[in-house]
């Protein structure tokens, strides 16, 4: 009897340690991008109906965004593709749902760079201002925060700003991101740096203690193991730190082919200003994530952008085409007119998601939002931006990301093939003759 008592036990152990490291595994794994429907029914979700508008002549978006703080350029650059939209499509006639045009009104919220002024911001459009729907603020922290708000009152959000993988993990059904999820953006820096001569052999990861910034670490990870890519350092750093010198120096006796940071704006200026003072570091590639794609890096960060690659969403290049604005230079002109600056792809990207709200209307017989939700569920489109096809979560499983470096003081597209102005410089540093 005890001998059994003990086979027992142990079998229980062991399928115990089983589970544990299944899960473990599956945490590792990008979840599979497959379109699934959603199960249940609309009323299931707490689907509000639109605000009743007597003599209803447009339809009304809210957004709590970032003109102030941390985020403030992202925020900038968010704002001007939502605003590029709203006078496009109201030039245009506006939103034609059957036979009835509706203008676009948008209502902004500055929320400071601060989360909890995004919860304050999100119920106040929702309760107070009674707008429709809702568009994403900037930052996955922001956009989970805002989706646990328009969850609660039954509201749609479609985010541009938010890519952590976290959003779209939870029992959420009405919030739906337009741009790739964040433990994807990697995959294709790695199949483009795996193929190069001489190929890498190891990396060095720094990533600020944030949503997303952690989120695109995890891909890195996955990604660079795929491609037997080594990591020799990783450290998660403060959300708000400013000082990279630190751990750049312990990086030094590492001395890693590739230097990645999963970052924001100002965490990827601060980080090339001073990753450039480092005599000692030679990587073969430095690379990040929002940075070398923005319009004003090169002038904020001076001589050390060089080099700099950077992972992008859009690039104008690109050869995709659709509706509403057509191809990517034809939204370059139109913006350039608007701004007299080239869009950076939080631009594009914004413009992107008043886009898809577009498409997902004008396919509804009546202004209706279980017809909305019907509609972006089955969406399945090619834009100006790239295409747009969604998996039961939410999450964009069309798109793709693309790759810019810093050449001769100018942002050149590397990647992809069919989009690259340049070859990537590689290796940054040529090795001394002996």
């Amino acid at each position: 009897m005890q001998k059994k008592i003990l086979v027992i036990f142990l079998l229980t152990i062991a399928l115990g340690i089983s589970f544990v490291l299944i899960s473990q595994q599956d945490e590792r794994i990008p979840q599979e991008r497959e379109t699934t429907k959603n199960a249940g029914s609309d009323s299931a979700y707490n689907l509000s109906p639109l605000p009743e508008r007597p003599n209803r002549k447009a339809i009304h978006f809210g957004v709590s965004i970032s003109k102030t703080g941390r985020f403030r350029v992202e925020g900038r650059n968010v704002i001007e593709g939502y605003d590029l939209w709203q006078e496009h499509v109201n030039k245009k006639g506006g939103i034609k749902i059957g036979n009835k045009s509706y203008q676009v009104k948008i209502k902004y919220y500055d929320d400071n760079s601060q989360i909890e002024k995004v919860r304050e911001n999100i119920t106040r459009l929702i309760v107070e201002d009674e707008v429709d729907f809702i568009l994403g603020p900037f930052t996955s922290g922001f956009n989970l925060a805002a989706s646990e708000i328009t969850e609660k009152y039954g509201k749609i959000m479609i985010e541009s700003g938010g890519a952590s993988d976290a959003i779209f993990t939870r029992n959420q059904h009405l919030t739906f991101a337009t741009q790739t999820s964040a433990s994807w953006w990697f995959k294709d820096f790695f199949d483009m740096i795996a193929n190069l001569d001489p190929a890498p052999k190891t990396y060095a990861l720094l990533t600020p203690d944030k949503l997303f910034t952690r989120s695109v670490a995890k891909g890195v990870q996955i990604w660079a193991a795929t491609r037997n890519i080594e990591e020799v350092y990783f450290e998660i750093i403060d959300e708000k730190t400013a000082n990279f010198l630190p751990y750049l120096l312990e990086i030094v006796e590492k001395q890693p082919d590739i230097i990645i940071l999963t970052s924001h704006y100002q965490d990827a200026v601060d980080f090339s200003r001073q990753i450039s003072k480092i005599k000692e570091l030679r990587p073969k590639a430095v690379v990040m994530t929002i940075g070398p794609s923005e319009i004003n890096y090169v002038k904020d960060v001076g001589s050390g952008a060089e080099g700099m690659i950077g992972v992008t969403q859009w690039v104008a290049e690109s050869s995709f085409q659709g509706p509403v604005f057509g191809t990517p230079a034809d939204y370059v002109k139109e913006f350039v007119a608007k701004y007299d600056q080239l869009p950076t792809y939080q631009d594009a990207q914004s413009s992107t998601t008043g886009v898809i709200y577009q498409l997902a209307l004008e396919k509804c017989s009546r202004l209706d939002t279980g017809e909305v939700l019907q509609n972006l569920r089955q969406l399945n489109i090619d834009t100006f931006y790239g295409k747009i096809k969604y998996d039961a979560r939410g999450m964009n499983i069309g798109h793709k990301m693309a790759l810019v470096q810093i050449q001769e003081g100018r942002m050149v597209t590397i990647w992809p093939p069919d989009a690259a102005a340049q070859t990537v410089r590689y290796p940054l540093i040529k090795p001394s003759k002996k």
